[in-house]
């Protein structure tokens, strides 16, 4: 997916992780996905860029969901992720 189709996208989860550093951020994403249902999207939303490689490397290795891709925007990183 392009950035713009993927900022295109509605999130079923929002999770504002601004501030944020590893380990916390991915396990902002771990909870934000437990809430999810199969098939939901969860955006994490970042300023830490540590998070947009250890995020995508753990659902992927647990096959917890599929990384959609990331956005930076703002000085920000959106990272999308759809629940398996």
């Amino acid at each position: 997916m392009t950035d713009q189709e993927l900022l295109e996208l509605k999130a079923d989860h929002t999770i504002d992780a601004i501030g944020e550093v590893c380990p916390h951020t991915l396990n902002l994403a771990l909870q934000g996905l437990k809430k999810a249902k199969p098939g939901e999207i969860v955006v994490e939303i970042t300023d830490h860029t540590i998070a947009t490689k250890t995020i995508p490397a753990a659902v992927k290795m647990n096959k917890i969901a599929e990384v959609l891709g990331i956005v930076n925007k703002d000085g920000n990183h959106y990272i999308y992720l759809k629940k398996l």
